[in-house]
């Protein structure tokens, strides 16, 4: 399964909306990946790479989400619903050896 499919799979809580809630959530990962430490940050790593965010992910919108969507969209999850999603994306992380220099 991808994480698209993951994300897929929270509740998306709007009755109304412009966007897919996936596309925000990927791209709220996305950014977080590449170091986004805040709202305003993940607005700028979109905005300089919008081009080609959506050629890569095929997505037919003009534009991706604005900072007041993406607000939105990460105050208003389900924190039981996101973590639900998320384990089965995740693989274990196993534990038991040291590295060492020297």
């Amino acid at each position: 399964m991808s994480l698209i499919e993951h994300l897929n799979q929270v509740r998306d809580f709007r009755t109304h909306s412009q966007y897919e809630l996936w596309v925000i959530r990927l791209r709220v990962v996305m950014g977080m990946l590449s170091g986004c430490t805040s709202y305003r940050a993940l607005e700028e790593f979109v905005t300089r790479r919008q081009k080609a965010l959506l050629k890569l992910l095929e997505l037919s919108y003009a534009r991706l989400p604005s900072y007041s969507a993406i607000c939105k969209a990460v105050e208003r999850v389900s924190y039981a619903s996101l973590t639900s999603a998320f384990p089965k994306s995740t693989r274990p992380i196993q534990l038991g050896g040291v590295a060492r220099d020297g």
